[in-house]
């Protein structure tokens, strides 16, 4: 079973997603209130239990936001909402690609890396867009932490689950 659930920090802000079992733990540890439990049934010796779906922390986290994203391959997929940015295929099985290739001086930061599935990244080789006559269908850029959170949130699904709690 995979299953995760969605973590909320004591004034029902977004916290993080974890594991069913990281839920239950923090269940039996007190340290969380279910909020929504989930159609999975937990089969213990004892009994039988639902899985939570989203459960918010009894005492508020102080959160440290960074200056700004931090790159790297997850972050740019996610960015890209697993889409290749030459052809808009979607895909679980996307690289990364250089727009300016290193080999040319490019950087691996997001302003310069876009989520390419294969056969794409492969076409392009080392050469630049123009000279692959490939086009980007969308502008590689560094996403500021709103709207990387909003980002991730719509693409896990949790988004639609916190509108349901009126959060979002």
């Amino acid at each position: 079973m995979n299953t995760s659930c969605i973590v909320l920090n004591g004034d029902f802000s977004y916290l993080c997603t974890v594991s069913w079992k990281r839920a239950i733990n923090l269940v039996l540890a007190e340290k969380v209130k279910v909020l929504k439990y989930s159609n999975h049934v937990i089969n213990c010796v004892e009994k039988a239990f639902k899985a939570p779906a989203v459960v918010a922390l009894i005492k508020i986290v102080r959160m440290v936001y960074r200056h700004k994203v931090p790159y790297s391959k997850k972050n740019v997929l996610a960015r890209d909402q697993q889409k290749c940015a030459y052809c808009g295929a979607k895909s679980k099985t996307l690289t990364i690609d250089h727009v300016i290739p290193r080999s040319r001086g490019g950087k691996t930061d997001f302003d310069n890396c876009v989520a390419c599935c294969k056969k794409c990244n492969d076409l392009k080789a080392a050469r630049t867009p123009r000279e692959a006559s490939m086009i980007l269908l969308k502008r590689p850029f560094q996403p500021t932490i709103s709207e990387f959170m909003r980002l991730k949130l719509k693409s896990s699904g949790v988004y639609q689950c916190l509108a349901e709690f009126g959060l979002y």
